[in-house]
């Protein structure tokens, strides 16, 4: 009974195919995460002024360009609300850990 106690205590805990969650690499974690606060700088509020010229400029003509120039605060708050939710998981992404899949 002692030798079958040794022996469950020396062996490594593994996890099973079944239970394991998918692993990404940091290295690449990392990276998508800072693509992803970069990518969410386009949307930043300090630069709405520019944001929204630009998004009136090139879709001028359709109904969302129209929709754009008539309702610029609500176009302005969809674009600050992009901008928050990209760098919350940009910055979620950076700091994200390996977790042990038991």
């Amino acid at each position: 009974m002692a030798q079958k106690q040794l022996q469950l205590q020396e062996r490594p805990l593994e996890a099973s195919p079944a239970t394991s969650r998918p692993s990404f690499n940091n290295g690449k974690q990392q990276k998508r995460g800072t693509l992803w606060v970069i990518g969410s700088f386009v949307f930043c509020p300090c630069h709405l002024p520019i944001t929204l010229g630009l998004l009136a400029a090139v879709f001028s003509g359709t109904a969302l360009g129209a929709l754009v120039v008539h309702y610029s605060l609500i176009a302005g708050t969809i674009t600050t609300l992009l901008w928050a939710a990209g760098t919350w998981y940009g910055f979620r992404q950076l700091r994200a850990r390996q977790t042990c899949a038991i």
